[in-house]
């Protein structure tokens, strides 16, 4: 059942579709290239993502860190 949920979000599959199949096929799904490279590249749009927002961080950071030092020059 796990694999067959699986299936059914990655390949856009029907869980009904996915269950019928049999497991050998899902289990080659899965360790096929394809669905490896795919992999690979999602996870290098979340690598990406992680490192705007860690930049955007910063960002925010440093702007906190001018205000501060603005506001402590007009006392």
């Amino acid at each position: 059942m796990n694999q067959a949920a699986s299936l059914s979000i990655y390949s856009h599959t029907s869980l009904t579709e996915a269950l019928s199949m049999p497991v050998s096929v899902v289990n080659k799904f899965f360790k096929c290239k394809p669905f490896d490279d795919w992999r690979k590249g999602k996870e290098s749009e979340l690598k990406l993502q992680v490192a705007i927002v860690n930049r955007l961080n910063s960002v925010i950071s440093a702007c906190g860190v001018v205000a501060k030092t603005i506001a402590g020059i007009r006392r």
